[in-house]
């Protein structure tokens, strides 16, 4: 591109100094040497027009590379949103387990404390049952509903 300029300066000198050379060339050659100056200034235009697009397509060039960029930059920032909200939802999932954990250990502590208490239950029932077992046999005056208590508890109880 520059030696494209370079070459039409030099010929815009050398044609006048050619014009400045032949002050008795023939109105002819006058005419032929200032066709052709005219030529070299249009190709000079021509030139510095071609050397401007080239100059709007190297900005558009350079506006489209920095959009990229900041399109890659706004990915690259999506993208890190996306791993901390990521890292967000492992993070709840391990507290809700963590959660989940003491709830079962909780449970199981109730689940103990209920198999305690039935079987609390269970040895008063059967101290119980002895007691008035043991009262009934003790007692001589049989009337029916101290039969009928002892026929219960002795059905339940077996022969003590």
């Amino acid at each position: 591109m520059k030696r494209g300029i370079a070459t039409a300066v030099l010929m815009l000198a050398a044609s006048g100094s050619l014009l400045a050379t032949a002050p008795t060339a023939s109105a002819q050659g006058l005419r032929d040497l200032l066709g052709e100056r005219a030529e070299n200034r249009t190709n000079l235009r021509e030139l510095i027009s071609d050397r401007l697009a080239t100059r709007d397509d190297l900005r558009d060039l350079l506006r489209d590379r920095l959009e990229r960029r900041n399109d890659l930059r706004d990915l690259i920032l999506d993208r890190l949103a996306t791993r901390d909200d990521l890292r967000d939802l492992l993070r709840d999932r391990l507290e809700r387990r963590n959660d989940l954990r003491d709830l079962i250990l909780d449970r199981l502590a109730t689940r103990d404390d209920l198999r305690d208490l039935l079987r609390d239950r269970s040895e008063r029932r059967n101290d119980l049952r002895d007691l008035i077992l043991d009262r009934v046999r003790d007692r001589d005056d049989l009337n029916p509903l101290l039969n009928r208590i002892r026929d219960r508890i002795g059905g339940m109880g077996g022969n003590s």
